[in-house]
């Protein structure tokens, strides 16, 4: 059996179609359904069932899925466990990142690793915070490194780097001439926030609520879907918002928005996220030790 075939298998499965697996795996859709075919073939059962409302795994399909998920797993594993034994370190990384860490830290961090392991191949996937977790929790990725810590036995978490949000404005707007930080003050203004789900909005509603505040208080304007077009649209006077100093500086630097330092910033932790039982892996120890001495 071809691993090739397993791994194409789960992500027609993940993906719900042929066409979104192959642009996944950079294949072609003729080449896909091929290794579809020909595992269904080698095992003698239908592992998919192609109707009028999508595909969907048959019955022994699932069984084919789990088994395979895996045999994935392991198989990284063990590339790790043959990297460390001939002294060097093969295979694939799968990242996850939200946008943040994903814009101005991962870069860095992986220019780094890729330096020292040159023969790892290393994929980048940045989402928002809830969708990363997800993909981590079904081996989708290897680690991923988002802005809050995750709670459960089955994920570690690791304090990576350090962030701030902090309160924007367009360049004439009056909160950036108020002389004290009055939290009230904000109900009078639009607001500009990231999409649900996303890292950065949790921690703004979190600073909201040790001011007495929440988002039912604000008046929203939009919601988006990155912190770039949230810069965009408080540069355009759609409103204000609580974004990353990260993303915030560069803005105000070339002029586009305003940084309020009257208003406190609130700091957060950026983390590393990893399976609790993939933390010995030599790729995860190698990625956690590039990561956590960098900051």
């Amino acid at each position: 059996m071809n691993l090739k075939k397993l791994e194409t298998f789960i992500m027609v499965v993940e993906k719900n179609s042929f066409s979104e697996a192959a642009a996944a795996l950079k294949s072609s859709q003729p080449s896909v359904s091929l290794k579809i075919k020909s595992l269904e073939d080698e095992l003698g059962f239908e592992l998919l069932d192609r109707g009028a409302a999508g595909i969907k795994p048959t019955s022994a399909g699932m069984l084919v899925y789990t088994a395979a998920k895996d045999i994935a797993k392991r198989w990284r594993m063990l590339e790790g466990e043959l990297g460390e034994f001939q002294g060097t370190l093969t295979g694939t990384l799968a990242i996850g990142a939200s946008t943040i860490p994903g814009t101005y830290l991962l870069p860095g961090w992986v220019k780094k690793f890729r330096s020292l392991f040159p023969k790892v191949d290393v994929k980048i996937e940045i989402g928002d915070s809830k969708k990363i977790i997800e993909k981590l929790q079904n081996h989708q990725i290897d680690a991923a490194i988002i802005g809050m810590k995750v709670e459960s036995r089955l994920l570690k978490s690791t304090s990576v780097a350090v962030d701030s949000l902090v309160l924007v404005t367009p360049e004439d707007h009056p909160l950036i001439h108020t002389a004290s930080a009055n939290f009230s003050q904000l109900q009078q203004y639009d607001f500009v926030l990231r999409e649900e789900g996303s890292g950065t909005r949790k921690m703004m509603e979190r600073y909201l609520a040790e001011k007495g505040l929440s988002l039912e208080d604000l008046k929203i304007a939009v919601s988006i879907g990155s912190t770039e077009a949230v810069i965009a649209a408080v540069e355009a006077g759609l409103g204000i918002s609580f974004i990353s100093r990260l993303a915030a500086m560069p803005a105000e630097k070339a002029g586009r928005i305003k940084i309020v330092d009257t208003f406190e910033p609130y700091e957060r932790e950026f983390c590393l996220v990893t399976h609790s039982d993939a933390e010995n892996r030599l790729i995860i120890r190698q990625l956690s030790e590039i990561v956590s001495t960098d900051q």
